[in-house]
């Protein structure tokens, strides 16, 4: 609903609720892929190994998970201190520029890590 459907509010809004529920899928993604890490590691050798290699998109999920609340609640904040909704929109789209960014590289440094 939040990518397809008609979301209600400013385009800032709107805006930051996608970007914020695409990230969202992104740190499902991650923790599917960490499962199936674990889940693989379990059934081939000790616990202990299956638990070292398991959390290694551990920092791309925190940060990818965090972005449907940090986002909306950036355009819900700035909606009650500024007026002009171009100037709104511009903020959220650089921040939604800046987090895809960061995510982009915290999943290149554990990705380097494992």
């Amino acid at each position: 609903m939040a990518l397809r459907g008609r979301v209600q509010g400013p385009p800032s809004t709107v805006l930051a609720v996608r970007a914020g529920f695409a990230l969202l899928l992104a740190a499902l993604a991650s923790g599917v892929a960490m499962i199936a890490v674990g889940t693989v590691a379990m059934r081939t050798g000790p616990a202990a190994h299956a638990y070292a290699v398991t959390g290694f998109l551990k920092g791309f999920h925190g940060v990818t998970l965090h972005a449907v609340l940090v986002l909306p609640a950036l355009a819900w904040w700035l909606r009650r201190r500024t007026s002009d909704e171009r100037l709104r929109h511009r903020v959220v789209l650089g921040a939604v520029a800046l987090y895809v960014a960061g995510a982009a590289a915290v999943l290149a440094v554990n990705l380097a890590q494992a």
